[in-house]
């Protein structure tokens, strides 16, 4: 399998979506509502799916 194929494999899943906190950046679990480490509500999060090679550079 090819490196490009791999990408667009694991892009195409559940794990393609990420969870951070905005005030510490500790990385979350897809459940948690607020963050472990400082209590923060504010979660970011992050969809490498909506982001594909034409949004390089722009």
């Amino acid at each position: 399998m090819s490196l490009t194929a791999a990408v667009r494999r694991w892009l195409s899943t559940d794990d393609a979506v990420s969870y951070e906190c905005r005030n510490c950046g500790t990385t979350l679990e897809r459940t948690e509502r607020t963050c472990p480490v400082c209590g923060s509500a504010e979660i970011a999060e992050y969809d490498a799916a909506e982001y594909d090679s034409t949004d390089a550079g722009q």
